[in-house]
């Protein structure tokens, strides 16, 4: 009730969304639903999605060539072995020197994705060099990509739900609503 005595209009006066419910239209009227996007807190997420988005470009390369067994061959000799046991499987890390078929200087590196039966020690282990400047990859070649793949598709999703956000707003700022006469004459 109002100081007059009448009843306010539903919606008017409201406490919370829910309060603001109209019964006459069924639409819910308020801040809630036409609040503008923060601007700022939209840039700031699409650069940090940018910037997400180009480490995940940058592995893509290197984790396609080793997944086809693309690269420089050559033989890895391991040295030393390091295995981590994760629920469900167990990461070894198999370290030692690489060379290449083409007569290159050993360098120090890991094999990696690689497993206990993989890694014998003072095994020449046949792998492949994709590029990466501290690790090569063995003849079952390498999953990585698939993480690559993944941050991608997370960086759209969160540039495409930022700009969903956006066209709602905008779309929602734009339409007549549903009590607003559209310029037709009533009567």
């Amino acid at each position: 009730m109002g100081a007059t005595g009448d009843e306010e209009p539903s919606g008017v006066g409201a406490n919370t969304p829910e309060e603001a419910l109209s019964v006459e239209t069924g639409e819910v009227h308020g801040a809630a639903l036409s609040r503008r996007p923060s601007p700022q807190f939209s840039v700031v997420l699409v650069i940090l999605a940018v910037l997400v988005a180009y480490v995940g470009v940058s592995g893509l390369g290197q984790g396609l060539r080793a997944a086809r067994g693309e690269g420089a061959p050559g033989v890895f000799t391991m040295t030393s072995i390091t295995c981590v046991q994760h629920p469900g499987h167990e990461s070894c890390t198999c370290n030692g020197t690489f060379t290449g078929d083409a007569g290159e200087e050993p360098r120090s590196v890991y094999l990696h994705a690689a497993g206990r039966d993989t890694c014998v020690e003072d095994a020449s282990i046949p792998a492949g060099d994709v590029g990466a400047s501290n690790r090569v990859y063995g003849p079952d070649g390498s999953r990585e990509w698939i993480l690559s793949v993944f941050i991608l598709v997370a960086c759209a999703a969160v540039i495409g739900g930022v700009a969903m956000t956006w066209v709602r707003h905008l779309w929602a700022t734009t339409r007549p609503r549903s009590g607003e006469r559209t310029g037709r004459n009533v009567g």
